[in-house]
């Protein structure tokens, strides 16, 4: 049987037609198991397009469970208010809506849109929105089965809530029993009693985000904070598995000494940027005894001398050593973090899966030396850690070993060569994300070739500023030389062969033409498209590239000089699921392509451009 739900406010007039449906064409007539089979076979996009067809295929799109699920509503820039669209046509329907989301929203009064629908929302996401306390209340109390909660850099709204002296701050008149995961990220002037009453409301809460928290206020009042954080912590530390800190200040050292002490804190999940120095003899200690089990309170014996110290180990040390069960691990920008920590997470983490340590600038080809060792590993992030070079990326991150990597970013390293991204492609063949963004020497026609020859699964090839890579490259066409030959077989590859590509970002490649977009880009699934800065694309190229495209949603032509009206009407007359369409400082195009939108585009909702 399958699992559909109605809204509870459902209008039975409202799902009759006053005009007869058309001559059936037998689609309709399909079994609903091999409907839905179809329908999870294709993208979230696609579903929604082929629930158009009929009433049957509505049904199976929309109102099975595991589809609805995926959804989420973004509302942009409204008011939230009955009495104004969009939410006034939201009122009349009669499909549920598990994953809403504001951006910038006003909310205007108690809307009935919360009672009529919150029993089935179990997302809810609130982004530098406008609302009052009284608000926030009222849609929390109507979402019984909430399971996340983001309220993000909304400091309007803790701003003005104020708790009277009747209402305590650890007192509420109902608990989200399901909800798991909060995030407050990005406010600032978030204080106890804000914290509290959130917390009350969710008392089985496993997952919370306090990152880029508490910059605008005085160093007193964060320490304040930071130190009322850490006691809930302490209190709800036998169920919490996933904390986030990134770039919050004031989690220092002495903090994760304090969680570092805590029996019955097992995360799986962790994200910190950690910028306190470790002391010199703690490292030459770590360096002298690789092996050396890490307590509260290290000791050694000095070689001249016959007595034993003591010497007490940094928190972050510790806190690190005492979470084994660790999956995730992001340390971005983490400035503390050297090539001795980055032997002990080796060391003492063997199930991380996620390893990010993007900008993490001290660490060397050492640090990266050992990351072989961790053998389930999916995702790792080394953008921006300038040090490494080919050395440690062959014998550290390729190796044997490592065969499960999903997603790899390697942006802004000097050092690398193309020979380690040749090595990547020969050993990594089930790589979907490959982020080689601002690197000089490793993208390259040759790289690009074993790319399009071994990376077959790839979903997201990110090529920003890659500015040695050419036509040829991507289509193997006027290769000075075959980067893959057998006896005196040799051959060349075109980008073509990635057939599961989702998204491509070649902007700044000035060196791309109409070559690529006439004789590579030909996806049948293609969603982003970014060709910014590509100053030699022309009309012929873009012709070519709408024919053989017909699935991009997301396009960037920004700063490329031969862009004009001509290449919008081509652009909105092919690309029917365009949604996004940035042609910023495209000096030929005029208010004619204005016109050309309007009547051409019917599911835009994004167009960036500025006229001179």
């Amino acid at each position: 049987m399958m699992d559909f739900f109605i809204a509870s406010n459902h209008n039975e007039k409202a799902s009759k037609p006053e005009n007869p449906e058309p001559a059936q064409t037998g689609f309709n007539e399909l079994p609903m198991e091999l409907l839905l089979k179809i329908m999870k076979m294709i993208s979230l996009d696609d579903r929604i397009a082929a629930g158009v067809t009929c009433r049957r295929w509505l049904e199976a799109s929309h109102y099975y469970t595991p589809f609805n699920e995926k959804l989420i509503y973004r509302f942009s820039n409204i008011h939230f208010s009955d009495y104004e669209p969009p939410i006034q046509h939201f009122l009349n329907g009669f499909r549920i809506f598990p994953r809403i989301e504001a951006t910038s929203v006003t909310f205007i009064g108690n809307s009935d849109f919360w009672p009529d629908f919150g029993e089935f929302i179990l997302e809810l996401t609130l982004k530098n929105c406008l609302i009052r306390d009284i608000e926030l209340v009222w849609v929390l109390q109507h979402v019984p089965n909430l399971r996340k909660l983001k309220i993000e850099s909304c400091d309007e709204l803790f701003r003005m809530w104020q708790f009277d002296k009747k209402f305590r701050c650890c007192e509420s008149s109902f608990v989200l029993e399901n909800l798991y995961d909060v995030s407050l990220a990005n406010n600032d002037f978030m204080d106890e009693m804000h914290f509290n009453w959130i917390m009350t409301i969710a008392p089985n809460i496993t997952q919370l985000d306090i990152s880029n928290c508490f910059k605008m206020v005085t160093a007193q009042r964060r320490v304040a904070m930071v130190d009322h954080v850490m006691r809930f912590i302490n209190k709800s530390r036998f169920q919490l598995e996933a904390l986030k800190f990134s770039g919050t200040l004031s989690i220092d050292d002495i903090c994760l000494s304090t969680l570092a002490m805590l029996e019955g804190l097992r995360l799986e999940s962790l994200s910190l940027t950690f910028c306190d120095k470790i002391p010199p003899a703690i490292i030459d200690l770590l360096r002298r005894q690789p092996d050396l089990k890490i307590n509260q309170a290290l000791q050694f014996k000095f070689t001249s001398k016959k007595t034993v110290k003591t010497m007490k180990t940094p928190g972050f040390i510790s806190f690190l050593t005492s979470q084994p069960d660790l999956v995730h691990l992001d340390l971005s920008q983490s400035l503390g973090v050297t090539d001795e920590i980055m032997e002990l997470i080796t060391s003492y983490l063997p199930k991380l899966k996620t390893l990010k340590l993007r900008r993490c600038i001290l660490i060397t080809d050492e640090g990266i030396m050992d990351i072989v060792k961790l053998e389930h590993l999916e995702v790792l992030d080394l953008s921006n850690c300038e040090k490494i070079s080919d050395r440690a990326m062959f014998h550290g991150v390729i190796g044997r070993k490592i065969k499960n990597l999903k997603e790899l970013y390697l942006c802004e390293l000097p050092s690398l060569s193309d020979y380690s991204l040749i090595q990547v492609t020969l050993n990594f063949e089930l790589i979907e994300i490959l982020d080689l963004s601002s690197s000089p020497n490793a993208a390259t026609d040759a790289t690009l070739q074993y790319i399009n020859f071994y990376l077959v699964h790839l979903r997201q090839l990110i090529l920003y500023c890659c500015t040695k890579v050419t036509d040829a490259g991507f289509t193997g066409i006027d290769l000075p030389y075959k980067p893959l030959e057998i006896w005196d077989i040799s051959e060349s590859f075109s980008i073509d062969r990635l057939f599961k590509l989702r998204v491509l970002n070649l902007s700044g490649c000035y060196r791309i033409t109409d070559v690529l977009l006439q004789k590579g880009l030909m996806f049948g699934e293609l969603k982003e498209l970014h060709l910014a800065r590509c100053s030699l694309i022309t009309e012929e190229g873009i012709a070519e590239m709408v024919l053989n495209n017909k699935s991009i949603e997301y396009l960037d032509l920004s700063e490329c000089p031969n862009i004009n009206d001509r290449c919008i009407e081509l652009i909105t007359a092919n690309l029917k699921r365009l949604k996004t369409l940035k042609v910023n400082k495209c000096p030929l195009l005029t208010d004619d392509c204005l016109c050309i939108i309007s009547l051409n585009c019917h599911y835009l909702k994004f167009f960036y451009s500025t006229f001179q």
